[in-house]
């Protein structure tokens, strides 16, 4: 196949209003039933049981207590510094016009019966705004928890962000498989193309 070809393919193909979007993949990092943090670094895509330069926030009783730092900001119930997480739904959109609290915080008020309220044991969605490691941003994201105040561990199981600063996401998005497919075909092509040159 030449290279017009292949050109052509690709530019017939759907554009993605998700391109910039960045995926952590399933990582199912448990949160302790205990005093012992979980600290998430969610640009770097790591965690651990210390806490570590560039880390954005840790949980730990189940996820029933939950801290941030100056960098990552959780969507919370009202703007200011005791109010609690808010649990988004799938298609929600995370932007500026949500309220965060501008500095380091903690909620232990987010699982419940009320409005806006995880639910003790089920998966539900947080939105966020992080600044990364290398101080850029901010960008909006949305991450999948399931969270316990009955003495068992939470999980913290994926998230997502816009890596263009200042961009709303949608809760759920990730980057469309048809994007990484074709991507992965013009590689593909391009390489057959070098060996037949050769």
């Amino acid at each position: 196949m030449k290279l017009p070809i292949l050109a052509l393919i690709l530019a017939a193909a759907p554009a993605s209003t998700h391109a910039a979007i960045l995926y952590s993949g399933l990582q199912n990092i448990g949160i302790t039933n205990s005093f012992t943090s979980v600290y998430v670094d969610v640009d770097a895509v790591s965690s651990g049981l210390t806490q570590a330069t560039g880390w954005d926030l840790d949980a730990f009783f189940g996820g029933e207590a939950f801290g941030n730092s100056i960098n990552f900001q959780p969507a919370r119930q009202s703007v200011a510094v005791n109010s609690a997480i808010l649990r988004l739904n799938i298609g929600a959109v995370v932007d500026s016009s949500r309220n965060y609290w501008n500095a380091e915080a903690g909620s232990s008020t987010h699982i419940g019966a009320g409005s806006g309220q995880f639910t003790s044991g089920a998966e539900g969605y947080l939105g966020f705004k992080l600044v990364d490691n290398s101080a850029a941003g901010p960008y909006f994201g949305w991450m999948r928890v399931n969270f316990s105040n009955t003495g068992g561990t939470g999980t913290i199981i994926d998230w997502a962000y816009e890596n263009t600063s200042g961009t709303a996401i949608t809760v759920g998005a990730i980057p469309e498989p048809t994007s990484v497919l074709l991507l992965g075909l013009g590689s593909v092509l391009c390489a057959l193309r070098r060996r037949r040159g050769a």
